[in-house]
């Protein structure tokens, strides 16, 4: 039988002790270089994670945390949500649980917004984030088929730079850490030969060369009011190929 998993959107300050240890164990599982202080002072920075729990056994298999922060583009108020730490279960990869939940969570702030633009904020030290966002967004950057206009640069300037300070190299549009940084277990999310062969994921390696010792690209992409209604088009068009 396939295992599903359902999702949640709870107040970082509403969890549990419990759940807190189960994420990091999950945490662990995937990512090295890391002390439960650096994950938790993450954690808590945070507003918002989405849980994802087994639908049978509703054991917690997965999370992703998210911070809502404002900003100016082109002298306009925008929202943004910056992605933090995220990590799903091997079992589960392929669900599209996550991918749903935070569309909803990106559409109703959309909604509330009032006309302010909403835009994702994501750093990637791997291609399946990075491939997350470029298939579903048809405005993001950096993208493979086109330059970073310089709105989106100035736009990534600023947040990255505020929150990376000097780990942020805005030539490069990368976050490189001094010292031994949090990165992906050998196996996690190899790059092969055979995934170079989509240009996406060539294009992650060669703006992140670094990615394996925890280099991370920084991103951006734009939320529309048609968002998730063109992504559950996608996926029940994919259903119905199969």
């Amino acid at each position: 039988m396939r295992k599903e998993l359902v999702a949640a959107t709870v107040r970082v300050k509403k969890l549990s002790r419990v759940e807190i240890d189960r994420m990091y164990e999950l945490f662990s599982e995937y990512y090295q270089n890391h002390t439960r202080e650096s994950f938790e002072h993450d954690l808590l920075e945070k507003n918002h994670v989405i849980l994802l729990r087994d639908s049978r056994t509703h054991v917690l298999q997965g999370f992703s945390t998210l911070l809502r922060i404002t900003l100016t583009k082109s002298g306009r108020k925008i929202i943004g949500v910056y992605s933090g730490d995220t990590v799903i279960g091997r079992d589960y990869w392929g669900s599209g649980a996550l991918g749903i939940e935070f569309l909803k969570y990106l559409w109703k702030l959309n909604i509330r917004s009032a006309g302010t633009p909403v835009y994702w904020f994501l750093i990637s030290k791997g291609y399946k984030t990075y491939l997350l966002m470029a298939k579903n967004f048809a405005t993001h950057y950096p993208r493979v088929d086109r330059e970073t206009p310089q709105e989106y640069r100035q736009l990534m300037d600023e947040f990255y730079g505020n929150k990376f300070g000097g780990n942020y190299d805005p030539s490069s549009g990368v976050i490189h850490f001094n010292g031994v940084a949090c990165a992906l277990k050998d196996q996690v999310a190899d790059i092969t030969p055979e995934l170079l062969r989509e240009p996406r994921v060539d294009f992650f390696q060669r703006r992140n060369p670094g990615w394996r010792k925890g280099d991370e690209l920084a991103c951006v992409a734009r939320m529309t009011f048609w968002m998730p209604f063109k992504y559950a088009l996608k996926k029940a068009l994919k259903v119905r190929t199969r």
